[in-house]
Protein backbone atom coordinates (compact mmCIF):
# COMPACT_ATOMS: atom_id res chain seq x y z
CA UNK A 1 0.00 0.00 0.00
CA UNK A 2 1.47 3.37 -1.02
CA UNK A 3 0.29 6.92 -1.71
CA UNK A 4 2.60 9.30 -3.58
CA UNK A 5 2.01 13.05 -3.92
CA UNK A 6 3.64 15.03 -6.75
CA UNK A 7 3.76 18.82 -6.75
CA UNK A 8 3.08 20.12 -10.27
CA UNK A 9 5.32 23.17 -10.60
CA UNK A 10 8.37 22.77 -12.83
CA UNK A 11 8.80 22.61 -16.59
CA UNK A 12 12.47 21.75 -17.24
CA UNK A 13 13.21 19.71 -14.11
CA UNK A 14 11.46 16.85 -12.37
CA UNK A 15 8.60 17.79 -10.08
CA UNK A 16 9.14 17.02 -6.37
CA UNK A 17 7.26 14.05 -4.98
CA UNK A 18 6.92 12.32 -1.62
CA UNK A 19 5.09 9.40 -0.06
CA UNK A 20 2.40 9.84 2.55
CA UNK A 21 2.44 7.78 5.70
CA UNK A 22 -0.49 5.45 6.32
CA UNK A 23 -1.84 7.95 8.84
CA UNK A 24 -1.59 10.78 6.32
CA UNK A 25 -3.22 8.66 3.60
CA UNK A 26 -6.11 7.93 5.95
CA UNK A 27 -6.45 11.65 6.71
CA UNK A 28 -6.47 12.45 2.99
CA UNK A 29 -9.26 9.92 2.53
CA UNK A 30 -11.33 11.57 5.25
CA UNK A 31 -10.68 15.05 3.89
CA UNK A 32 -11.90 14.08 0.43
CA UNK A 33 -14.84 12.14 1.84
CA UNK A 34 -15.92 15.26 3.75
CA UNK A 35 -16.31 17.22 0.50
CA UNK A 36 -19.99 16.90 -0.40
CA UNK A 37 -20.26 19.53 -3.15
CA UNK A 38 -19.62 18.30 -6.68
CA UNK A 39 -18.63 19.95 -9.93
CA UNK A 40 -18.40 19.23 -13.64
CA UNK A 41 -15.27 21.39 -13.89
CA UNK A 42 -11.71 20.05 -14.18
CA UNK A 43 -8.72 21.42 -12.22
CA UNK A 44 -7.20 24.19 -14.35
CA UNK A 45 -3.67 22.91 -13.69
CA UNK A 46 -4.44 19.56 -15.33
CA UNK A 47 -4.25 21.18 -18.79
CA UNK A 48 -0.89 22.86 -18.19
CA UNK A 49 0.52 26.30 -17.43
CA UNK A 50 3.77 27.65 -16.04
CA UNK A 51 4.34 27.62 -12.31
CA UNK A 52 2.08 26.06 -9.68
CA UNK A 53 -0.44 23.64 -11.20
CA UNK A 54 -1.67 21.73 -8.15
CA UNK A 55 -0.97 18.22 -6.86
CA UNK A 56 -1.33 14.79 -8.40
CA UNK A 57 -1.77 11.79 -6.12
CA UNK A 58 -1.11 8.17 -7.11
CA UNK A 59 -2.38 5.45 -4.77
CA UNK A 60 -1.80 1.73 -4.80
CA UNK A 61 -4.24 -0.30 -2.72
CA UNK A 62 -4.84 2.59 -0.31
CA UNK A 63 -8.28 2.02 1.29
CA UNK A 64 -10.83 4.61 0.22
CA UNK A 65 -8.57 6.45 -2.25
CA UNK A 66 -8.97 6.45 -6.01
CA UNK A 67 -5.83 5.33 -7.86
CA UNK A 68 -5.36 8.74 -9.50
CA UNK A 69 -6.40 12.10 -8.01
CA UNK A 70 -5.62 15.65 -9.14
CA UNK A 71 -6.13 18.65 -6.83
CA UNK A 72 -5.92 22.27 -7.94
CA UNK A 73 -7.82 25.50 -7.23
CA UNK A 74 -10.19 23.67 -4.88
CA UNK A 75 -11.25 21.07 -7.45
CA UNK A 76 -10.56 17.42 -6.61
CA UNK A 77 -10.51 15.40 -9.83
CA UNK A 78 -11.14 11.73 -9.08
CA UNK A 79 -10.45 10.79 -12.69
CA UNK A 80 -12.93 8.34 -14.22
CA UNK A 81 -13.72 6.63 -10.94
CA UNK A 82 -16.03 9.18 -9.38
CA UNK A 83 -17.60 12.61 -9.86
CA UNK A 84 -15.30 15.53 -9.02
CA UNK A 85 -15.51 17.33 -5.68
CA UNK A 86 -15.01 21.04 -5.03
CA UNK A 87 -13.73 22.76 -1.89
CA UNK A 88 -14.59 26.31 -0.91
CA UNK A 89 -11.33 26.94 0.97
CA UNK A 90 -7.61 26.30 0.32
CA UNK A 91 -7.39 23.92 3.29
CA UNK A 92 -6.83 20.67 1.34
CA UNK A 93 -4.06 22.09 -0.86
CA UNK A 94 -2.40 23.74 2.13
CA UNK A 95 -2.51 20.41 3.97
CA UNK A 96 -1.01 18.53 1.01
CA UNK A 97 1.81 21.07 0.89
CA UNK A 98 2.42 20.60 4.61
CA UNK A 99 3.07 16.88 4.07
CA UNK A 100 6.01 17.58 1.73
CA UNK A 101 8.60 18.04 4.48
CA UNK A 102 12.06 18.56 2.96
CA UNK A 103 10.91 17.49 -0.51
CA UNK A 104 10.05 21.11 -1.41
CA UNK A 105 12.44 24.05 -0.94
CA UNK A 106 11.37 26.73 1.53
CA UNK A 107 11.32 29.48 -1.11
CA UNK A 108 9.07 27.33 -3.30
CA UNK A 109 6.72 26.70 -0.37
CA UNK A 110 6.26 30.44 0.09
CA UNK A 111 5.51 30.88 -3.62
CA UNK A 112 2.96 28.05 -3.61
CA UNK A 113 1.17 29.40 -0.54
CA UNK A 114 0.79 32.73 -2.35
CA UNK A 115 -0.49 31.02 -5.48
CA UNK A 116 -3.05 28.93 -3.58
CA UNK A 117 -4.39 32.02 -1.83
CA UNK A 118 -4.54 33.86 -5.16
CA UNK A 119 -6.44 31.07 -6.89
CA UNK A 120 -9.17 31.12 -4.27
CA UNK A 121 -9.36 34.91 -4.22
CA UNK A 122 -9.94 35.05 -8.00
CA UNK A 123 -11.93 31.85 -8.58
CA UNK A 124 -15.24 32.64 -10.30
CA UNK A 125 -18.45 31.87 -8.50
CA UNK A 126 -20.85 29.20 -9.67
CA UNK A 127 -18.57 26.19 -9.42
CA UNK A 128 -20.71 24.49 -6.79
CA UNK A 129 -23.17 22.30 -8.62
CA UNK A 130 -25.66 19.71 -7.42
CA UNK A 131 -24.76 16.11 -8.03
CA UNK A 132 -25.95 15.25 -11.52
CA UNK A 133 -28.25 12.31 -12.16
CA UNK A 134 -26.15 9.76 -14.05
CA UNK A 135 -26.82 9.13 -17.71
CA UNK A 136 -26.77 5.69 -19.27
CA UNK A 137 -23.24 5.54 -20.68
CA UNK A 138 -22.22 1.87 -20.96
CA UNK A 139 -18.80 2.78 -22.40
CA UNK A 140 -17.60 3.82 -18.93
CA UNK A 141 -18.29 0.31 -17.64
CA UNK A 142 -17.97 -1.94 -20.69
CA UNK A 143 -15.07 -0.75 -22.85
CA UNK A 144 -12.32 -1.59 -20.36
CA UNK A 145 -12.38 -5.32 -19.58
CA UNK A 146 -10.68 -4.71 -16.22
CA UNK A 147 -13.36 -2.23 -15.16
CA UNK A 148 -16.17 -4.43 -16.46
CA UNK A 149 -15.04 -7.58 -14.63
CA UNK A 150 -14.03 -5.96 -11.31
CA UNK A 151 -17.17 -3.89 -10.75
CA UNK A 152 -20.68 -5.19 -10.14
CA UNK A 153 -24.28 -4.03 -9.76
CA UNK A 154 -23.56 -2.22 -6.47
CA UNK A 155 -20.70 -0.28 -8.06
CA UNK A 156 -22.96 0.61 -10.96
CA UNK A 157 -25.85 1.70 -8.76
CA UNK A 158 -23.51 4.03 -6.83
CA UNK A 159 -21.88 5.19 -10.09
CA UNK A 160 -18.49 4.40 -8.54
CA UNK A 161 -15.71 2.34 -10.04
CA UNK A 162 -13.71 0.80 -7.17
CA UNK A 163 -12.44 -2.37 -8.91
CA UNK A 164 -13.34 -4.31 -5.75
CA UNK A 165 -16.64 -5.96 -6.78
CA UNK A 166 -18.26 -3.86 -4.05
CA UNK A 167 -20.39 -5.50 -1.37
CA UNK A 168 -23.06 -3.74 0.73
CA UNK A 169 -21.64 -2.87 4.14
CA UNK A 170 -18.00 -3.61 3.38
CA UNK A 171 -17.16 0.04 2.78
CA UNK A 172 -18.55 1.06 6.16
CA UNK A 173 -16.99 -1.86 8.03
CA UNK A 174 -19.87 -4.31 8.53
CA UNK A 175 -20.88 -6.42 5.55
CA UNK A 176 -24.27 -8.13 5.21
CA UNK A 177 -24.62 -11.75 6.39
CA UNK A 178 -27.78 -12.98 4.66
CA UNK A 179 -29.30 -12.60 1.21
CA UNK A 180 -32.53 -10.95 2.29
CA UNK A 181 -34.00 -7.46 2.01
CA UNK A 182 -33.41 -6.44 5.61
CA UNK A 183 -29.82 -7.61 5.91
CA UNK A 184 -28.58 -6.31 2.56
CA UNK A 185 -30.68 -3.15 2.89
CA UNK A 186 -29.34 -2.37 6.36
CA UNK A 187 -25.77 -2.93 5.17
CA UNK A 188 -26.31 -0.52 2.29
CA UNK A 189 -27.70 2.07 4.71
CA UNK A 190 -24.48 1.81 6.70
CA UNK A 191 -22.69 2.68 3.46
CA UNK A 192 -24.82 5.81 3.13
CA UNK A 193 -27.86 4.74 1.10
CA UNK A 194 -31.08 6.43 2.24
CA UNK A 195 -34.32 4.40 2.15
CA UNK A 196 -37.23 6.17 0.45
CA UNK A 197 -40.85 5.28 -0.21
CA UNK A 198 -40.75 5.93 -3.96
CA UNK A 199 -38.59 7.12 -6.84
CA UNK A 200 -41.21 9.30 -8.47
CA UNK A 201 -39.49 12.69 -8.02
CA UNK A 202 -36.10 14.10 -9.00
CA UNK A 203 -33.81 14.51 -5.97
CA UNK A 204 -31.89 17.74 -5.47
CA UNK A 205 -28.74 15.68 -5.09
CA UNK A 206 -27.85 12.19 -6.22
CA UNK A 207 -30.19 9.64 -7.78
CA UNK A 208 -32.48 6.73 -6.94
CA UNK A 209 -31.51 3.07 -6.83
CA UNK A 210 -33.51 -0.09 -6.15
CA UNK A 211 -32.62 -3.35 -4.37
CA UNK A 212 -33.97 -6.77 -5.38
CA UNK A 213 -33.15 -10.21 -3.99
CA UNK A 214 -32.85 -13.74 -5.33
CA UNK A 215 -34.04 -15.23 -2.00
CA UNK A 216 -31.20 -16.92 -0.17
CA UNK A 217 -28.80 -16.62 -3.10
CA UNK A 218 -27.92 -13.10 -4.28
CA UNK A 219 -28.73 -9.39 -4.43
CA UNK A 220 -29.05 -7.05 -7.40
CA UNK A 221 -29.33 -3.27 -7.83
CA UNK A 222 -30.96 -1.04 -10.45
CA UNK A 223 -30.22 2.66 -11.07
CA UNK A 224 -32.58 5.40 -12.28
CA UNK A 225 -30.91 7.47 -15.00
CA UNK A 226 -31.57 10.98 -16.28
CA UNK A 227 -33.75 9.66 -19.15
CA UNK A 228 -36.20 8.39 -16.45
CA UNK A 229 -35.47 4.75 -17.30
CA UNK A 230 -33.58 2.25 -15.16
CA UNK A 231 -30.33 0.49 -15.99
CA UNK A 232 -28.15 -2.09 -14.27
CA UNK A 233 -25.04 -4.27 -14.49
CA UNK A 234 -25.07 -8.03 -14.02
CA UNK A 235 -21.96 -8.79 -11.96
CA UNK A 236 -18.93 -8.85 -14.28
CA UNK A 237 -21.15 -8.59 -17.38
CA UNK A 238 -21.70 -5.39 -19.41
CA UNK A 239 -23.99 -2.62 -18.17
CA UNK A 240 -27.38 -2.56 -19.92
CA UNK A 241 -30.70 -0.69 -19.85
CA UNK A 242 -33.06 -3.58 -20.58
CA UNK A 243 -34.63 -6.28 -18.42
CA UNK A 244 -34.39 -10.07 -18.86
CA UNK A 245 -36.96 -9.93 -21.68
CA UNK A 246 -35.05 -7.22 -23.52
CA UNK A 247 -37.49 -4.45 -22.65
CA UNK A 248 -36.69 -0.93 -21.39
CA UNK A 249 -37.11 -0.69 -17.62
CA UNK A 250 -39.63 1.95 -16.60
CA UNK A 251 -40.16 0.44 -13.14
CA UNK A 252 -37.96 -2.25 -11.54
CA UNK A 253 -40.89 -3.42 -9.43
CA UNK A 254 -42.64 -4.99 -12.40
CA UNK A 255 -39.92 -5.66 -14.98
CA UNK A 256 -38.62 -9.14 -15.81
CA UNK A 257 -36.01 -9.78 -13.11
CA UNK A 258 -35.38 -13.48 -13.69
CA UNK A 259 -34.84 -15.31 -10.37
CA UNK A 260 -34.58 -12.04 -8.41
CA UNK A 261 -38.23 -12.29 -7.48
CA UNK A 262 -38.22 -10.22 -4.30
CA UNK A 263 -38.41 -6.44 -4.72
CA UNK A 264 -37.09 -4.81 -1.53
CA UNK A 265 -37.31 -1.05 -1.79
CA UNK A 266 -35.98 2.17 -3.29
CA UNK A 267 -33.01 4.08 -1.91
CA UNK A 268 -31.69 7.60 -2.44
CA UNK A 269 -27.99 7.43 -3.35
CA UNK A 270 -25.78 10.52 -3.05
CA UNK A 271 -22.40 9.29 -4.37
CA UNK A 272 -20.41 11.98 -2.54
CA UNK A 273 -21.82 10.63 0.73
CA UNK A 274 -21.60 6.88 0.15
CA UNK A 275 -18.67 4.66 1.12
CA UNK A 276 -18.46 1.46 -0.89
CA UNK A 277 -15.76 -1.17 -1.26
Amino acid sequence: MSTTVSLKIYSGRQNPSWELSNTQAAELTERIRALTHTTLMKPPGSVGGLGYRGFSIESSRAPGLDPTIYVDSGIVDLSRFDINRVESSPELEAWLLSTAGNAVDANIVEYIEQQIASHFATRPMGQLLPTVVPSFDPRKWNNDAGVRTRNNCYNYANDKITNTFAQPGRGSGQIFTAYDCDDVGNASQRDGQIPVASASSTPAEGHFIALVIWPGNDFHWYRLDEDTYWSHKHGDAPARNTDESGNAISDPRNCDRGPYTLFCRFFHCIPAQTIIN
